[in-house]
């Protein structure tokens, strides 16, 4: 399997068309997943790995969450980062 792929969840997407890319990757051969969200996308983020975790059930956990603040145009940005992994 390959290493990990980045899904960087925008305004423009719904928390279903990044499901559908988080489970497109792991069939492409990616063994972890990133979804990577700022400020108010961190919810369709959650949504997403919810509905990945409801469709895969026990073959995706959580190997990594990171939480944090960064600048962008001179302004303190939130995020989240979450990576997932495909199980055998």
């Amino acid at each position: 399997m390959q290493g990990r792929s980045r899904i960087v969840v925008e305004e423009q997407g719904t928390a279903e068309d990044y499901t559908l890319k988080a489970i497109l990757e792991f069939n492409k051969g990616f063994s972890q997943v990133e979804f990577y969200a700022t400020e108010d996308m961190v919810c369709k983020l959650v949504d997403a790995y919810l509905a990945v975790k409801e469709r895969m059930g026990e073959a995706v956990k959580v190997v990594g969450a990171d939480i944090g603040v960064t600048k962008f145009h001179n302004r303190n940005v939130s995020y989240l980062s979450l990576v997932i992994e495909r199980l055998a």
